[in-house]
């Protein structure tokens, strides 16, 4: 089945087109395994998650995530529409910082941030949430050697079941991330920190997953997390003014799939929020999104050029591409769909079963099985859609495949904003010990 979003589209020649361009232009300038990022696609969906929010509730703060996308471009084409940051490493910090995205506009988040990274959050005024007792003493610390306060909140999981890989399912009481909330390990939190001299209480943070597209869970976060912050305000006096509900709107990767709408999301979070702020007389927090793949994810392709066929009689045919999961590792690793035609031969039918292989020496190297696919010949130009999100961010160099390239298209502009890696770069931070030289 032919899926193309409303940002692609087919030119006369029957070739895909991405902003203006023709993906088969792209593949002969720039080479392949090739990634291609849409500027104005990602505009568009960060423009439209924002105003979801802030057309309901006054104060909104929307953190991109940089775990599904820190190429530095991507980065700053988000902070020039506004976005904070959602960091999880010190270099995704330092390339947010880089884009002119202020640190008291990022959030930290992670189950082991060292005492380094927490020096630099601090130093640059970023809200780090806490993800354990020892990682709030450690905060303390660092606080206190450089004579500043942290920002924080407390990083909670408040058990809410989302419908979503188990890989990415992260709301759940079993999960590594947050303060248990049933027990009241979340509350004590709260209480040991009111007490410290260098740390500031500031927020409650919560993220139930990745890739959900049903509006009901987050509104389940939402009460959960609420419940807590008027627990916190009555038993500790400590007014929660940063209410942190994660990211996970997902995006229809296949054919079928439903789209779930931010502003679904957005009623049923505020409505939850208000009602609670005005019965129990709380301030009006400022509501914070983390959101990553909803901006990105269906910004981005990858096209690969097809290298060999080979027939199967009575199975799919098996259609071997120079790109496998050392550039895009999310079929293999979760079994993920990511839809596939040819950008050589958009309009025509697809009749043909296969399965697209990569060139790895791994079984496990596919990008799609049991695909329909048009009559597939050597040189076609396959294209993966919907790989601008934890696409070139989770790549490896498995079996020394160097790193594919990766182009930015605005309209009828295009530069690289990634460039191929070379067999200088796969072997520069080798070395051969003296007794071997």
């Amino acid at each position: 089945m032919l899926m193309l979003k409303p940002h692609f589209k087919a030119n006369a020649q029957g070739h895909l087109v991405i902003g203006k361009i023709d993906a088969v232009e792209l593949a002969e300038r720039f080479g392949t395994p090739l990634y291609v990022m849409d500027e104005q696609r990602v505009r568009e969906k960060y423009c439209r998650f924002h105003k979801a929010f802030a057309d309901l509730w006054p104060n909104v703060l929307i953190c991109y995530a940089l775990k599904a996308n820190s190429n530095q471009a991507v980065v700053k084409i988000l902070q020039s529409e506004g976005t904070g940051a959602d960091v999880s490493s010190e270099n995704e910090l330092k390339i947010a910082l880089r884009a002119g995205i202020p640190g008291n506009q990022m959030i930290f988040n992670g189950n082991y941030k060292t005492p380094h990274e927490l020096e630099l959050a601090i130093t640059n005024e970023v809200l780090i949430n806490i993800d354990s007792f020892q990682e709030l003493e450690v905060v303390g610390k660092v606080a206190s050697r450089l004579g500043k306060r942290a920002r924080v909140g407390f990083r909670v999981n408040p058990d809410v079941k989302a419908s979503t890989h188990p890989y990415i399912a992260t709301g759940l009481r079993e999960s590594k991330f947050g303060f248990d909330v049933a027990s009241r390990q979340a509350f004590e939190g709260y209480k040991l920190a009111a007490r410290m001299k260098n740390v500031e209480v500031v927020g409650i943070h919560a993220h139930i997953g990745s890739q959900i597209l049903d509006a009901a869970p987050f509104e389940e976060e939402a009460e959960k997390l609420m419940a807590l912050v008027t627990t916190v305000k009555e038993k500790l006096g400590i007014s929660i003014s940063f209410v942190d509900l994660g990211g996970g709107i997902g995006i229809p990767y296949k054919p079928d799939d439903s789209e779930l709408q931010p502003e679904q999301v957005a009623k049923r979070v505020v409505r939850t929020i208000k009602r609670v702020v005005e019965k129990k007389g709380l301030v009006k927090p400022t509501l914070v999104l983390e959101p990553g793949r909803y901006l990105v994810a269906d910004a981005g392709v990858l096209l690969a050029r097809v290298g060999y066929i080979k027939k199967r009689q009575g199975m799919p045919t098996w259609v071997a591409v120079d790109a496998g999961m050392n550039a895009l590792i999310r079929p293999a690793l979760y079994g993920a769909y990511h839809h596939i035609e040819l950008a050589n031969k958009i309009r025509k039918k697809n009749e043909m079963l296969v399965n697209v292989a990569g060139p790895l020496c791994e079984s496990g190297d596919f990008l799609g099985k049991k695909r329909k696919l048009p009559k597939v010949e050597q040189g076609d130009l396959a294209v993966i859609f919907d790989v601008g999100a934890y696409g070139l961010a989770m790549s490896s160099q498995h079996t020394a495949q160097l790193g594919p390239a990766m182009v930015l298209v605005n309209g009828s502009k295009v530069e690289i904003v990634r460039r191929r890696e070379s067999f200088e770069d796969l072997t520069r931070l080798d070395q051969i010990p003296r007794w071997l030289r």
